[in-house]
């Protein structure tokens, strides 16, 4: 079987398409052809307490649980420390945050509505009414996101069929996210589908006239009223962006230019993805070398043996548990009978496979029983996704929590199972997840280039960016003593090396700056996996935020670290040909001071008075232990200024970035 092939299995909309199908009707047109004036899209969020003293917090990449296994993820760890951090009701902690908002790509890999119970409702639950589900969230307080372009993601015809196949080899499904630095998507997003469900008002917007405040009352109606909006609170006026539409060139564009600049791109990514394919299938046929010698390591051993056998009877019994906690539920829907039926069937193939292994005469015969076993674990792997498909119906409850524990423990008893009966080597691991992430960012650049090859004028979202025209425009007329706060997917700028300098960052950086040049005080974006914040000359005054680090799994090191100079410079050139003076970034290091290592996620808590925004990065960091802990202010490397040679690049605690009216941002540096 092979893993990955040139075939390009990320799918994304023309921007066109995602224009016409999800930007809500103007009033003028039932398509919604016609452009939105300043006053369409606009969300009536409750005030804070004090307008002149108050917080918020932003994130983003978040949604990718589902690939951490079943111990605590990055994304949930990121959660606990959010909600510590947010005003929520009948809370008593010292939280001051009032709202959140996140900047895109909500649920990895690709916008999967499965995953939106384990992936979002879950690690954000202290934030939802017990009674949300996945088909109407609830907030209790404001929790305002934007699209990312994971969010419109769909599988190509082969990913499909691939998905239908044991993943690496039969038993090794439970310890994928050991392997890949992604889990391997199931579904799609049918277009964006499943984020406009889960967040904006689609059934009201048939009714309701676009121009007329859509009310956001927490505990109680909380959709959005369009992909892209604009709201105003506490003396800050926020304008939210789907800078997936963004990125391509204007009409007058020669558009066979930018189609023949696409197709020799394909052409060069496509031997990258063919490498990367060879190289994953030799990785892949050691795998499987390793997996057969461990499996007659084990069959010829008896105290193995043993300890398989109690793994057995360990699985066959929280199978158990989970099934009678899904059936007492038998009248809740078809999807938990559905589920019930999986796990009964499951629970019967691991009995009977334990019971093979235990009558087992000959080393042979254990080997087929472990091979039954491995199977048994790969259909129980399947058998979750019925389980989420249920749970997701549910309110908050204790039949819901009483089958998410049983189906948690399930997950826990199946990666033992896996790891006991043949775990791969440390170093053939880091290899797979290594050539993974590498194959993720050939795709992803393969679905922009592929999607350019099919570039027409009308690609360019005219609308989303008069709109914005005239919404700065009316903000700066009617409240020119307010904040002005952009935040998107797309950053303007990232030196994280699988983002920096590519076509979606410049095209999005083009279409923009003239817009928000003089009259946007801060912008806050996702996309590239760190935590960033740059000085432009192009913006001189505004503060510049990267905000990609709240719980994706895979944080990616910068092109500035001296490792990767050499081989980015031309991407550092073109960075500093665009107006980046200066930057701050934390992800993939600093280490701590006592010596901890791990990746460091993150989020930002945003002060807001009338005399400043300040910004502040919470740091997140994964222990050597296994847990994670909280570190403010934040370790960051430091390049001070970006010469023509290799710029200095400095370890440094960053307290916070100071914004003020009319000066350039001002960082305050911890000890």
């Amino acid at each position: 079987m092979r893993l990955f092939r040139t075939d390009n299995w990320l799918k994304t909309p023309a921007d066109r398409d995602v224009i016409t199908r999800w930007t809500m009707a103007t009033g003028d047109h039932k398509d919604g052809a016609s452009a939105p004036s300043a006053s369409h899209y606009v969300l009536d969020v409750p005030p804070p307490s004090d307008p002149n003293a108050w917080e918020f917090l932003a994130l983003g990449d978040t949604g990718d649980s589902d690939a951490a296994g079943p111990g605590i993820s990055p994304q949930d760890a990121v959660g606990q420390q959010l909600a510590a951090d947010a005003v929520l009701p009948g809370s008593t902690g010292t939280g001051q945050a009032r709202l959140i908002v996140h900047t895109g790509d909500v649920i990895y890999m690709t916008g999967e509505k499965r995953l939106y119970d384990r992936n979002f409702r879950r690690p954000y639950s202290s934030f939802l009414t017990p009674e949300s589900t996945i088909d109407n969230l609830v907030f209790r307080i404001p929790f305002l996101p934007v699209p990312g372009n994971h969010d419109y993601y769909d599988l190509g015809g082969w990913a499909r069929w691939l998905a239908r196949v044991p993943f690496v080899g039969a038993g090794l499904r439970a310890i994928a996210h050991e392997l890949f630095a992604f889990s391997l998507p199931t579904g799609g997003s049918d277009m964006g589908r499943a984020y406009m469900q889960a967040f904006v008002d689609l059934d009201g917007s048939k009714g309701r006239d676009p121009a007329v405040p859509l009310a956001y009352r927490p505990g109680a109606a909380t959709r959005l009223p369009n992909r892209y909006y604009r709201f105003t609170t506490g003396g800050a006026d926020f304008f939210a962006l789907d800078s997936n539409t963004l990125d391509a060139p204007p009409p007058g564009t020669d558009v066979k230019v930018v189609r023949e600049a696409a197709a020799g791109r394909v052409k060069i990514l496509e031997a990258r993805a063919q490498k990367l394919d060879d190289e994953l299938r030799r990785q892949q046929t050691a795998l499987d070398r390793w997996r057969v010698e461990q499996r007659e390591v084990a069959a010829a051993d008896p105290e193995r043996r043993e300890r398989l056998l109690e793994r057995a009877a360990a699985m066959t019994s929280v199978l158990g548990r989970l099934h009678g906690s899904l059936t007492a539920l038998a009248g809740a829907g078809d999807p938990c009978a559905r589920a019930a039926d999986a796990v009964t069937v499951v629970e019967r193939r691991w009995t009977e496979g334990a019971a093979d292994l235990t009558a087992a005469p000959t080393t042979a015969d254990v080997a087929t029983a472990l091979d039954a076993l491995d199977e048994a674990s790969d259909q129980g792997c399947d058998a979750l996704r019925e389980v989420e498909a249920c749970v997701a119906l549910l309110p908050e409850g204790p039949e819901r929590a009483q089958i998410l524990g049983a189906r948690d423990e399930v997950d826990r008893a199946q990666t033992a199972w896996s790891q006991l009966v043949s775990p791969p080597p440390a170093d053939l691991n880091a290899r797979l997840r290594t050539l993974s992430e590498e194959s993720l960012d050939v795709q992803r650049e393969l679905t922009l280039e592929r999607r350019r090859l099919r570039y027409r004028p009308e690609d360019h979202d005219q609308a989303q960016l008069r709109w914005l025209d005239a919404a700065l425009s009316e903000a700066e007329r009617e409240r020119p003593g307010n904040w002005r706060v952009v935040y998107l997917h797309h950053p303007l700028y990232t030196t994280i090396s699988n983002h920096c300098e590519r076509p979606d960052v410049q095209d999005l950086r083009e279409n923009l700056l003239s817009l928000l040049k003089g009259r946007v005080h801060l912008v806050l974006s996702g996309h590239s996996h760190a935590f960033e914040w740059f000085r432009s000359d192009l913006l001189p005054n505004t503060g510049l935020f990267v905000s990609g680090g709240g719980g994706q799994i895979s944080l990616r090191p910068s092109l500035l670290e001296p490792r990767l100079f050499a081989r980015r410079r031309e991407h550092y050139e073109a960075l500093r040909r665009n107006g980046a003076v200066e930057t701050a970034m934390g992800g993939r290091g600093p280490a701590a001071a006592d010596g901890e290592s791990g990746l460091i996620y993150h989020y930002l808590r945003i002060d807001v008075t009338p005399e400043t925004l300040t910004v502040r990065p919470v740091g997140v960091r994964r222990l050597r232990s296994g847990g994670f802990r909280r570190e403010e202010p934040m370790p960051v490397f430091h390049a001070a200024y970006l010469p023509e040679g290799r710029p200095p690049w400095k370890p440094r605690t960053l307290g916070a970035v100071e914004v003020r009216r009319d000066r350039p941002p001002q960082p305050h540096w911890g000890t």
